[in-house]
């Protein structure tokens, strides 16, 4: 039997939480291959599997390292992805990143989501451990996307039965938000709804708060929802402007729902093919232009939807668990 500790922080409804819950699930697909697991145990396992940098998790980083025990760092977080989130963010980065340098080193692996954080990794935070790619993974059963979900959705949020143009994430200038709002204003006949949580207002940057007062009438910020199902139920195309990801879950979440996707063109989203299955910009003019042309093709937006579904599929968690235990007993 194989003893993993599972150590995590509080995320809300990020990213990394839903990394959180995805490992969770593989770890019980691993049951039956001999693997037990516990949650933020003060514990000695035979590997601890560490989601998040802070205090405690580094205290069982340094015990387990001490009682010559597999340690493996998940590594979601780098300076990169901090700048343009909230005040002070950007300045706070440059300061986080001797601790991440410090910190990752301790691990026996280092696991990255994609292969561009794998770079990042090694060129930016200079990491000197074995680090290995693995994707955060989704639970393609949870994605269970359909007409009743859109109909609820759009109800609850009083919009009529327009072209619908979703994004999912936080409410961070990093994430496009400007890009979006601004598409919106080319496209006022669209619907452009934003889900993510809003940071209190005196955590969010000026420009934040000028984007968010200044968005045109068919621009709308949700907040949180329950269930991420009913807004891609409701969409006609997924978007997804942000400027740094270390793997895009959000987009992986749409793909589930066979969702027509237009991403910057970025490093990261080596599985995603411009034309194959999502639509690639680089300008706000390519991102306006892609957004039409999805709305007004129907044909093109189910083949790109439906391929970014075969993408998924090789993400699935039954799939990858098994990347993740070649992981630990090779730790």
């Amino acid at each position: 039997m194989l003893s993993v500790n599972l150590v995590y922080g509080t995320y809300g409804e990020s990213g990394i939480l839903t990394s959180i819950n995805n490992t969770k699930r593989m770890l019980y697909y691993l049951e039956p291959e001999g693997v037990r697991f516990y949650d933020n145990s003060l514990r000695v396992c035979d590997v601890l599997h560490a989601h998040t940098f802070g205090p405690l998790a580094l205290l069982l980083v340094l015990l387990h390292k001490a009682c010559r025990r597999a340690v493996v760092i998940h590594a979601h977080t780098t300076p990169q992805d901090m700048k343009n989130s909230y005040v002070a963010a950007s300045v706070l980065s440059g300061l986080f990143k001797y601790y991440l340098e410090v910190y990752y080193n301790l691990a026996d692996v280092c696991i990255a989501p994609s292969t561009y954080t794998k770079e990042l990794l090694l060129q930016t935070l200079r990491i000197k451990r074995r680090i290995e790619v693995l994707s955060n993974g989704i639970d393609l059963s949870s994605y269970n996307c359909g007409e009743q979900r859109a109909a609820k959705f759009r109800k609850q949020h009083a919009l009529s039965d327009r072209p619908l143009i979703l994004s999912v994430g936080f409410v961070f200038i990093r994430k496009g938000i400007a890009d979006f709002v601004e598409a919106a204003r080319k496209l006022p006949d669209y619907y452009f709804v934003w889900v993510g949580r809003l940071l209190p207002s005196p955590l969010l940057p000026h420009e934040t708060k000028e984007i968010l007062n200044n968005a045109p009438r068919n621009v709308l910020f949700t907040g949180r929802v329950d269930n991420v199902c009913d807004p891609l139920s409701a969409a006609d195309v997924f978007v997804f402007p942000s400027y740094e990801e270390n793997q895009g879950i959000a987009a992986l979440e749409a793909s589930a729902c066979a969702l027509p996707l237009v991403l910057r063109d970025l490093p990261v989203y080596t599985d995603y093919v411009h034309g194959s299955n999502c639509i690639k910009f680089t300008t706000n003019q390519e991102f306006t232009a892609a957004v039409d042309a999805l709305v007004k093709d129907r044909a093109k937006a189910y083949t790109l939807g439906e391929n970014a579904k075969k993408t998924a599929q090789k993400h699935d968690l039954r799939v990858i668990s098994k990347e993740l235990l070649h992981i630990y007993i090779t730790a």
